[in-house]
C-alpha cells in the first residue's frame, strides 16, 4: 500500500515534499526541492517532486487544511484615517482598473455611488 504525501511551500520558503494529509499535528519532510519560484518553473518542480513520491512508493494528495483564515487586526490611528484623500483613492483605483485591461465601456455614469 502507498504511503500518502503532499507537496507546500515550507516556511522557508521551499518546495517540500511531506508525509500525510496535511491532517498531522507535526510535519514530516520526506524531500525538499528547491526555494519557490512563480508560474511554469513552479509548476515543473511540484512535477518533479511527485514523480519522485510516486517512483518512491508514495501516493500523492491534495492536503487536508483548515481553510479559515486567521483574523488580522489592523489598526489605523485615526488621524491617518482622516488624512485619506478619498479622490486619491478613486484615482488609484482607477489606474489598477485600466491597468487590467478590464476594457469595455466603462463610464463613470454606469455607477451608482453612495451619498
Amino acid at each position: 500500500m502507498q504511503e500518502p504525501a503532499y507537496i507546500a511551500i515550507g516556511p522557508d520558503g521551499h518546495v517540500t515534499l511531506y508525509w500525510g494529509d496535511g491532517t498531522e499535528e507535526e510535519k514530516y519532510v520526506i524531500l525538499r526541492g528547491p526555494r519557490a519560484t512563480g508560474g511554469q518553473e513552479l509548476a515543473e518542480t511540484m512535477e518533479d517532486l511527485k514523480a519522485w513520491a510516486e517512483d518512491n512508493g508514495y501516493v500523492v494528495v491534495v492536503p487536508s487544511y483548515d481553510l479559515e483564515a486567521t483574523p488580522v487586526t489592523i489598526d489605523i490611528p485615526a488621524e491617518e484615517v482622516d488624512a485619506i484623500d478619498l479622490d486619491e483613492v478613486d484615482d488609484l483605483l482607477d489606474d489598477l482598473f485600466d491597468a487590467g485591461h478590464y476594457g469595455g465601456n466603462y463610464d463613470d455614469d454606469d455607477y451608482d455611488y453612495a451619498d
